[in-house]
């Protein structure tokens, strides 16, 4: 087994949609086994700039990690489909145990 974490910004767009919204329905066409999307309070990725939508006045949206988990091939799979969408996010995977 096989587990992604995405992290990607909210405001993220790929054909004018939210990137978070295509991967869920990606991930669903190719029927990964299952995935969670988490947004957090606040984050910063390589530019450092921090977001924090929270924050009064904030303007910008917060991060958001999209995990997923499968067997290695339907992963493999699926990855570089995922891969195509993120262009500023961090793509993370490692092998897991289920117990």
């Amino acid at each position: 087994m096989i587990e992604v974490k995405l992290f990607i910004d909210e405001d993220d767009r790929y054909k004018g949609k939210p990137v978070h919204e295509h991967i869920m329905r990606l991930l669903m066409h190719h029927g990964i086994r299952g995935a969670s999307s988490f947004s957090a309070r606040a984050g910063f990725g390589k530019k450092h700039h921090l977001h924090h939508p929270g924050a009064l006045g904030a303007v910008d949206e917060g991060p958001i990690m999209i995990l997923f988990i499968d067997e290695d091939e339907k992963v493999r799979a699926v990855l570089p489909l995922v891969k195509e969408v993120v262009h500023d996010g961090l793509v993370v995977m490692h092998q897991v145990q289920q117990v």
